[in-house]
């Protein structure tokens, strides 16, 4: 059975997720975008073992506990190809746009769509997102999906910032919309949602351009 434990971290109020095997306790940490100790009181506090950090994709918010992370846990990183490099980049990261510190990271594994991702018996599958940033990465899950910014409650992400791509996201949120609408989604900020609360009530997905093949 599948584990999920959310941390709300960093100057953003990100939601950092805690993903695995609740048999063993092993467990995927999910864009830790700050506050290192709030992560690991959370994983002492469920006798969890973390296993590897994923990234949906690499701006500051949802990186920035990683080296700390890595550090404290001896764990690997993976990210997309294209995100891997604003693991170093203070601009491509948006960190110097808000003018907060930066602690350079690096990718320890790459991932591409479709790759499975297997904590204990817990399984996600590698969905690309691109749009709000250049290689944006979902994780789909048995009835689950964490979506970093690419689809909020109501609300879609930004496409304003370096890397990003307005296209590119209609046919991330096109391909979000192929889920079951029962399918919950667990986004980089604010509240869950499902697929079908999205279809119905989402305002920015009622106009989508076709579909690319």
């Amino acid at each position: 059975m599948a584990l999920l434990d959310t941390v709300v971290v960093g100057p953003l109020e990100t939601n950092c997720y805690l993903f695995g095997d609740s048999a063993t306790r092993q467990c995927a940490i999910i864009d830790p975008g700050g506050d290192l100790d709030l992560i690991a009181d959370a994983i002492e506090q469920e006798d969890l073992r973390p296993e590897m950090i994923l990234l949906t994709h690499a701006h500051f918010d949802h990186t920035g506990a990683v080296e700390g992370l890595k550090r404290r846990y001896g764990l690997r990183v993976g990210s997309s190809q294209a995100e891997a490099r604003c693991l170093g980049d203070q601009r491509l990261s948006g960190a110097a746009w808000f003018g907060v510190p930066f602690e350079p990271s690096m990718a320890d594994f790459f991932i591409a769509d479709g790759d499975e991702i297997r904590v204990g018996s817990a399984k996600l599958r590698a969905l690309a997102t691109p749009g709000h940033s250049s290689g944006g990465l979902s994780f789909v899950g048995d009835g689950l999906v964490f979506v970093g910014d690419v689809l909020f409650r109501e609300g879609v992400g930004r496409y304003d910032l370096p890397g990003s791509d307005f296209d590119e996201l209609c046919q991330s949120l096109g391909r979000l919309l192929d889920l079951d609408d029962k399918t919950v989604v667990y986004p980089g900020h604010g509240p869950a949602t499902t697929i079908g609360h999205e279809r119905r009530h989402n305002p920015f997905l009622t106009d989508l351009p076709p579909r690319r093949k």
